[in-house]
């Protein structure tokens, strides 16, 4: 079997948490290497239906300001990465509302995403039976690889053994 390692294509869903920030500088990483075009990806998941002209005004005038903010946000990423080097213009930043993981998995075909690499926050046990992981939902469904990037924070023993060193 040959495997090859083609790609051109990375996608970086963000929501600007930490493991978020660091999954942007890898997946900015990995896009230099292999020449290759930077998705950035930010979904917010809808606040309210349109019952009105004027709702539907202030929710072009919400997704105007969020759009400035992610673009505000991205900038800064850039500049405390020390990211200079990379070439702006094969970075592409996308904003979407809907549920995370399916507007993460929709992005990615419609992309042609070799690869999306993403953070994930970690969250074991009851947290993340009551939050759900998106990060979960898109590993088990992409059509591409995933890989994960975990917080600085992240205890493996915890999560092995399932019991928090600070109850140990």
């Amino acid at each position: 079997m040959e495997v090859s390692l083609d790609i051109k294509n990375v996608l970086v869903p963000i929501d600007f948490s930490d493991s978020s920030r660091k999954a942007f500088y890898m997946a900015l990483k990995f896009a230099r290497k292999f020449d290759a075009a930077t998705h950035v990806l930010h979904v917010m998941e809808p606040i309210a239906s349109f019952d009105s002209g004027e709702d539907m005004d202030r929710q072009a005038g919400e997704l105007k300001r969020v759009e400035d903010g992610v673009q505000r946000r991205v900038n800064e990423l850039f500049e405390d990465g020390g990211l200079a080097e990379v070439d702006r213009r094969k970075v592409h930043i996308e904003i979407r509302a809907g549920k995370p993981y399916i507007e993460i998995l929709r992005y990615a075909y419609q992309t042609e995403s070799d690869v999306i690499v993403m953070g994930s926050h970690g969250y074991t046990g009851v947290k993340h039976m009551l939050l759900g992981s998106h990060t979960e939902k898109v590993v088990r469904r992409a059509h591409c690889m995933v890989l994960t990037i975990k917080p600085d924070d992240f205890d493996v023993e915890s999560d092995i053994t399932g019991i928090p060193k600070k109850f140990r």
